[in-house]
């Protein structure tokens, strides 16, 4: 049985820990937290993530809420510019939820798998290897612990040790940060679909993330801005959500050139954040982790050597990157345009149908992966 150590036990660690565990691996998940706390606050999965969860087991569709268009509006007078379905073309839907539920669902689906070992106060240390298996390092209250794995998978985030060890640059800030909110309800508020406020250089983000009613809020600000700023006096409606929410927490939005594997052809993979921290600007961050994990899991498993598989696990997952990428880019100039430019962006969009607005985002929502990892869709 091919044996495999995974850094990280968030999003993208769990997910490649289950998906490698359904190919016959095991696996090992070594975690430096000393617990797993419940972090952030609510997350988007579009149908490409949900595609794969619902074909490694994950009772995701438990959890949440369903949304099926995302309203865009004018951040200062919450005026609608246009709605967009966030569905896929054959009618796959999409969720919102808590992040701190996705983990759950994750950790028990983890759990409940035949070969997947979690340890927590693992920091990783040092790496080692060669072309035919890797040698992780990892330190903890209980000693020095090294693994002698046919594969590492560096799941370990934005600021992954396994990429500093392996001499990867350390992230960059996009001069952005976020301010995240949760308003709690006794009861359903609010529409289920996702809401977004443009601005210039910010825009605000709202949705239900369960079944009573909670709403998550995150407002993208400058680097630098004290607090929120002219957003404090947008539309009414935001205001008051505004106004009866609960900080969270502030998060500095990084960045990181994409980078899938270890130079000198140790068997090493990086997935998630530590290969390509994504801004938010398309809601794309977890579901191209949840990709990565699954593709990486058929590539590694098809018969060949460790680094055929992770050579054609970057040839499929490089450009499908790249791309969402550049639709970060897109969408972060485009909310963010000043006044009177931004009145020209609004009748652009307000023109269109929704049907046509589907269309430009069919490419990312309706991939979904076979069993090789292969889009069935191409």
């Amino acid at each position: 049985m091919p044996e495999a150590t995974v850094a990280g036990a968030g999003i993208a660690g769990l997910t490649a820990a289950i998906a490698l565990a359904r190919k016959g691996w095991r696996v090992r998940v070594r975690e430096r937290a000393p617990r797993l706390d419940p972090v952030g606050a609510g997350i988007q999965l579009s149908p490409n993530a949900l595609d794969v969860l619902h074909q490694l087991g994950v009772p995701i569709d438990d959890i949440g809420v369903a949304a099926d268009s995302v309203v865009l509006r004018d951040g200062p007078s919450g005026r609608r510019i246009a709605t967009v379905p966030v569905s896929s073309s054959d009618g796959r839907g999409y969720r919102v939820l808590h992040r701190a539920d996705l983990q759950r669902v994750l950790l028990e689906t983890a759990s409940g798998a035949v070969g997947i070992d979690l340890s927590l106060s693992e920091t990783l240390v040092a790496l080692d290897g060669d072309g035919h298996n890797v040698r992780p390092t990892f330190e903890s209250p209980r000693g020095t612990t090294q693994d002698r794995s046919d594969l590492f998978v560096a799941a370990d985030g934005v600021h992954s040790a396994a990429a500093r060890l392996l001499g990867f640059p350390a992230p960059v800030a996009s001069g952005a940060t976020a301010l995240r909110f949760i308003v709690s309800s006794a009861a359903p508020a609010g529409p289920a679909a996702i809401e977004a406020w443009l601005g210039h250089r910010r825009h605000v983000v709202r949705y239900r993330i369960d079944a009573a009613g909670t709403q998550n809020i995150v407002v993208i600000v400058p680097d630098g801005d004290p607090g929120l700023g002219p957003v404090a006096d947008w539309d009414p409606a935001l205001a008051a959500m505004l106004s009866a929410a609960e900080p969270v927490g502030s998060w500095p939005l990084l960045t990181v050139e994409p980078r899938w594997r270890a130079e000198p052809g140790w068997p090493v993979a990086l997935i998630g954040d530590a290969a390509h921290a994504m801004l938010p600007y398309a809601a794309q961050g977890a579901a191209m982790a949840i990709e990565d994990a699954f593709v990486l899991a058929a590539c590694v498993s098809d018969g060949g050597s460790p680094a055929e598989g992770l050579r054609r696990f970057e040839t499929l997952r490089a450009p499908r990157v790249r791309r969402v990428l550049d639709r970060v880019a897109f969408h972060k100039r485009v909310y963010h345009l000043p006044r009177p430019i931004s009145f020209a962006r609004d009748l652009a969009l307000a023109i269109r149908s929704p049907k046509s607005l589907r269309r430009d985002l069919a490419w990312l929502y309706d991939w979904r992966a076979n069993a090789d990892g292969t889009d069935s869709t191409n």
